[in-house]
């Protein structure tokens, strides 16, 4: 999946109503990540602040899982971001550990080694159009699309399309959708391919553009692709490595 594969991380416009699809993440499906740089040559202490806050979330009895990774490719080569998912809107007014007593933590063993310039943003995963892995990859490969404004409604029923023809073809790929809802342009759409190594970045045999014309002919294949490139202003992508000695999973997570 490259240009022809649909592409794994908005500001919501206030005055408008979302697509129903974006607003899934009241039901449990809000996501906050948190993107951030060590301090020039404080990699090495940063990962152990990391490590050090973990341990006092368990410590803490804290019942939030966050996730631990590292960027390898694109703009963002050699960030970290941290992040929790699965939650309400309401979730973050009442956090397992109060927002206070966790700062002042994160005051003392992270944000000494962190570099100016770290992002927060939020997201809504998109179940109904997403076929996810079970638990995290070792890799993942993150593709973002920013759309021209306007778009999610001609967006959401390109990937709905592509998610029932690969259903239909029964196509061997893992992948899981978000948009994000605060942080950054809007409307932007995160897709997330999970990679178990370098050698999976391969992909499938069949590829994406062979998949959908089995599914659903060539014409309509060609028609929609013609659709994404009418909707999308513009695509990156980057790879991400999971990073489990960085992150925060309670027991029965």
């Amino acid at each position: 999946m490259h240009k022809t594969h649909i592409w794994g991380f908005v500001m919501c416009a206030m005055t408008l109503a979302l697509p129903a699809q974006a607003q899934e993440g009241e039901d449990g499906n809000i996501a906050k990540i948190i993107f951030f740089r060590a301090k020039p040559g404080m990699e090495q202490q940063l990962e152990e602040g990391l490590k050090k806050h973990s341990a006092w979330h368990k410590e803490q009895g804290g019942t939030w899982a966050w996730y631990g990774w590292t960027t390898e490719t694109g703009d963002f080569t050699g960030g970290y971001a941290g992040g929790t998912f699965d939650h309400s809107w309401s979730d973050f007014d009442k956090p397992d550990i109060a927002w206070e007593t966790d700062m002042a933590n994160v005051r003392e063993t992270i944000l000494p080694f962190v570099a100016e310039g770290s992002r927060w943003q939020y997201y809504a995963s998109l179940p109904k159009v997403s076929k996810p892995l079970d638990k995290p990859a070792m890799l993942s490969e993150i593709i973002v699309f920013r759309l021209h404004y306007g778009k999610d409604g001609d967006f959401m029923h390109l990937i709905g399309r592509f998610h029932e023809a690969i259903a239909k073809t029964a196509w061997s790929v893992n992948y899981q959708w978000f948009r994000l809802l605060s942080g950054g342009d809007n409307p932007t759409y995160v897709l997330v391919l999970p990679r178990q190594n370098y050698a999976s970045m391969k992909g499938p045999e069949k590829d994406f553009r062979q998949m959908l014309t089995e599914a659903v002919g060539q014409q309509e294949a060609e028609m929609l692709f013609e659709n994404l490139a009418k909707v999308v202003k513009s695509e990156s992508s980057q790879l991400e490595r999971n990073r489990p000695d960085l992150s925060y999973i309670p027991m029965g997570k």
